[in-house]
């Protein structure tokens, strides 16, 4: 049963995401920037709800592949397909882009956040085994304290051999899966925090945050956002996005019964429901309109969620009929959600 809740902030960070892709002020651009952690902490929640314990892990890794890649395959086919006939001289038609944007690395830009759903879709079983193994709270968070602090020290330690080749390419997976699993790991018990608990969560993080930005300001006579620090993703830009990530959980009831008061809260349902694919068709709408962030935002958002409302309509009038089980299961899993 999906929780409107974890809907909400999945529909925030959605959002919030487009909305850096627009190219807002800096101080918009720097609010904003707690969007990807946030949906890894929606997923983790909804993780929790969804996880079936009996199914083996081929099977539960093949879903999350058809649910996370085949999506993005067949959209960038479609992209690729669509330049070759409108632009042929396009910058993103040559082998390399193609390649890299299959394997969800550099590309085309924007599908690298596909690898981190997935780096984290590997271990989300055995993180979920842990989370409930360990009951005791100062216990659980120690061991993410120590791995963050470990992690940092690879981070720091890794940074001048991850910018080219081999290096490069052990980073775009090592050095996401691990910050990113950890932030899976504080989603699986944030769902089910008491408000004190998630208080001191906020105040940790705020903490970290603060300090983390005091010794860049010292070390480089500046300010620095935690945009600079984020990829790979370092401890300053884990810890705002933490901190916001648990405002937004402890603000999710008002925010559920406000919505609901309103006419907008089946738009946002559909949007949450619906992310993976309004996600992907915002990409070419964001690559062809230039002009000022905040038209640039509502022409994105609007042509994304339009595109997606026909394809889901269409794919839903297909089912109909399809008697196949099988197969329009997995229509439905990879054309929409």
């Amino acid at each position: 049963m999906r929780d409107d809740r974890i809907d909400i902030l999945r529909f925030i960070g959605l959002a919030m995401i487009i909305l850096a892709h627009v190219d807002p002020p800096a101080l918009l651009f720097q609010l904003r920037n707690f969007d990807v952690p946030l949906m890894i902490v929606v997923s983790a929640m909804s993780f929790r709800v969804s996880y079936q314990k009996r199914e083996s892990y081929l099977t539960y890794f093949w879903k999350r592949f058809k649910r996370l890649v085949l999506p993005v395959w067949f959209f960038l086919t479609v992209y690729f397909l669509a330049l070759f006939a409108i632009d042929p001289e396009n910058t993103d038609l040559n082998a390399h882009t193609i390649l890299t944007s299959y394997t969800l690395l550099e590309g085309i830009g924007y599908v690298w956040i596909i690898r981190v759903f997935l780096l984290v879709a590997i271990v989300s079983p055995l993180l979920f085994h842990w989370h409930q193994n360990i009951a005791d709270n100062c216990k659980y968070y120690g061991v993410l304290t120590v791995s963050f602090i470990a992690y940092e020290g690879l981070r720091y330690f890794a940074l001048p051999y991850i910018q080219a080749g081999s290096g490069e390419l052990i980073a775009s997976a090592l050095l996401y899966l691990i910050p990113y699993s950890l932030i899976f790991a504080i989603g699986l018990r944030m769902a089910q925090a008491k408000e004190k608990q998630l208080h001191v969560m906020a105040l940790t993080s705020a903490g970290i945050f603060v300090l983390a930005g005091l010794i860049l300001l010292l070390s480089h006579g500046g300010w620095l956002p935690t945009q600079a620090l984020k990829y790979p993703p370092s401890i300053y830009y884990l810890s705002y996005a933490v901190l916001i990530s648990s405002l937004l959980w402890m603000s999710s009831d008002f925010l559920n019964r406000f919505l609901t008061s309103t006419k907008v809260k089946p738009l946002v349902m559909f949007i949450a429901a619906n992310s993976i694919w309004i996600y992907l068709w915002h990409i070419p709408v964001i690559k062809a309109v230039h002009t000022h962030f905040l038209l640039k935002y509502l022409i994105a958002f609007t042509v994304a969620v339009s595109v997606t409302y026909v394809q889901v309509r269409a794919v839903s009038y297909l089912l109909k009929h399809i008697h196949h089980a099988e197969l329009r299961k997995n229509i439905k899993m990879i054309f929409t959600g």
